[in-house]
């Protein structure tokens, strides 16, 4: 079967710089206008959603119906972090705040949920997903497509976000029976509303 995953729509919180993570912000106008005009690149019987505002406001100008929410394709909780800009982070808590967050899956904002965690659920998602083996989309937030292309390549994390991932298109992957993934697709274009 394949998964197309989609990243939600711009907020105002993206156009600042802000951690949005699991704090619940909607879409900006801009965003919402944008979203509107765009489909997924392929129709799918099943589509799956974050539960965070931003992305359901993006199911739906997409014109996707009847998503399942779904909390594992929340974004990564960032903890006291959210809300931040990175110069505000590292002026709060030191220049070296990133580095004893802890490196690749390790990762762990305070007080937030760890890069492997959030690979686990989205892990997670992946095996309950294939087990009806129809076509999907998910609608979900940058984390997530991290992940999810992680766990279909085997990207170490530790090195910079591959130039070759565009979380502006969509990102297919086939999974197995037992919601292994591979990477069927990278940076399909949305289609024209």
């Amino acid at each position: 079967m394949k998964i197309a995953f989609l990243r939600h729509g711009p907020t105002e919180w993206n156009v600042l710089g802000r951690v949005q993570g699991h704090t619940d912000i909607p879409l900006s106008a801009e965003g919402l206008a944008k979203m509107r005009t765009l489909r997924p690149p392929f129709a799918a019987p099943r589509v799956f959603v974050s539960p965070l505002t931003r992305a359901r406001q993006t199911a739906e100008a997409f014109g996707l119906e009847n998503p399942v929410i779904d909390a594992r394709l929340m974004e990564q909780h960032w903890g006291r972090w959210e809300g931040l800009t990175r110069p505000e982070i590292l002026t709060q808590d030191g220049t070296d705040a990133f580095v004893r967050a802890g490196l690749a899956a390790a990762f762990r904002p305070p007080g937030g949920e760890s890069t492997q965690e959030l690979h686990d659920r989205v892990a997670g998602f992946l095996r309950d997903a294939a087990q009806d083996g129809s076509d999907a989309i998910a609608v979900a937030h940058l984390g997530v497509l991290r992940a999810a292309y992680t766990l279909a390549t085997g990207w170490d994390m530790a090195t910079p976000m591959p130039a070759e991932l565009d979380i502006a298109k969509a990102l297919v992957l086939e999974l197995d029976a037992r919601g292994k993934p591979a990477l069927h697709a990278l940076n399909v274009e949305l289609l024209k509303a």
